[in-house]
């Protein structure tokens, strides 16, 4: 099954929707891995451990990054 990365905003509550990074990514370990790659390119990012999601700062807003299968 093919997953897919997406990106949002977090604190705009109402506000963008999340938005679609990357698709048709082979396997679920593979998107994870980008996602891990993608956040910790930013000197301030982690790992929500409540949620599993991965987080960065950039531009002073706080960003999730994380894997959904495609439908």
């Amino acid at each position: 099954m093919a997953h897919s990365i997406f990106i949002r905003d977090v604190g705009h509550f109402g506000g963008r929707r999340p938005q679609l990074l990357a698709y048709e990514i082979g396997n679920r370990s593979e998107a994870e891995s980008l996602v891990r790659s993608i956040a910790g390119s930013y000197r301030d990012h982690g790992l929500n451990p409540a949620t599993a999601t991965y987080w960065f700062r950039h531009n002073d807003s706080v960003r999730e990054i994380y894997v959904w299968p495609d439908a």
